[in-house]
């Protein structure tokens, strides 16, 4: 047990030194300081820079979640609380490091929120499609065993629906993250940075936030229940395994196909993708008028 725990304490110590525990995303008044690259560890891989022309590209421009609120941001005040600082970003390793200026940096937001919320619906179109290929395969395929169990024989589609599903729910939860980030654009230095949609929760309900929003606090309260679902998964994937799919007939001679045991596909992205488009719905309705009363 000794052995464990000191182990253990090892690993700890070697991730806090490293800058493991946490992402930086840090509001401050200092450019130099924000611009400022992480110290360079001697185990770092060094990547050289590609040389050559950068090539412009274009794509369409899909519809952007938040209108709303974006606007607002521009038109409104609460910018001004930003004035002068800046945004310093930096993952855990060090390879990744941006800055900001602080009151810039709800445009690369949204077009993050943007780009994910596309892949999205790609995501649950391709959920939906998989899931129809291995429908039909049933439907027209099947073979039954001596014992009267029906068998099924894939190609691709379940390593693809594993995959589609994957990229929903993580790309569910990075919008998530990247909406915490913008609640200081919203509502001041006051309420925190954050990086993550978790800890912005529990810091809102916690009754140690600085800003009191109790119409925030209801919704937050009462209408996540989705997310709760949705951490569970994503947590799971991240840390412990993949989604092993169980195929099932019903009674009635339909396909029912479970990610986990007792949560079916459907029933799990329909739960997600309410809960989610009510989440956006409120604050592109809520935080404009929060900003417009600043």
């Amino acid at each position: 047990m000794n052995t464990f725990r000191n182990a253990h304490k090892n690993i700890e110590t070697l991730q806090s030194s490293l800058g493991f525990r946490q992402m930086i995303f840090e509001l401050i008044s200092d450019k130099e300081k924000a611009a400022k690259p992480p110290k360079a560890r001697t185990e770092r891989f060094d990547f050289n820079a590609v040389e050559g022309s950068t090539v412009c590209y274009h794509q369409p421009l899909y519809q952007a979640p938040l209108s709303r609120l974006q606007s607002a941001i521009y038109a409104g005040v609460s910018l001004g609380a930003l004035k002068g600082r800046y945004y310093k970003i930096q993952s855990n390793g060090g390879y990744l490091h941006q800055h900001y200026p602080a009151g810039e940096y709800y445009k690369i937001a949204f077009r993050m929120m943007r780009n994910n919320v596309h892949t999205i619906g790609l995501a649950k179109g391709e959920i939906q499609n998989y899931q129809a290929a291995i429908e039909d395969i049933y439907y027209t395929r099947k073979e039954v065993l001596p014992n009267g169990q029906a068998k099924l024989s894939f190609d691709k589609e379940i390593y693809q629906l594993r995959a589609s599903l994957t990229t929903y729910i993580f790309s569910v939860r990075a919008t998530l993250d990247t909406i915490s980030s913008i609640f200081p654009t919203i509502y001041g230095p006051k309420i925190g940075q954050h990086i993550s949609f978790n800890g912005l929760i529990k810091h809102i309900l916690s009754g140690k936030c600085q800003i009191k929003d109790p119409v925030l606090v209801k919704f937050l309260s009462d209408e996540m229940e989705w997310f709760t679902l949705l951490k569970d998964v994503r947590d799971y994937l991240a840390h412990f395994g993949a989604i092993n799919f169980s195929l099932k007939e019903g009674n009635c001679g339909a396909l029912y196909i479970e990610m986990f045991r007792g949560i079916e596909v459907n029933a799990f992205v329909e739960a997600v993708d309410i809960g989610f488009s009510r989440l956006l719905k409120f604050l592109d309705e809520h935080c404009p008028n929060v900003i417009d009363s600043l």
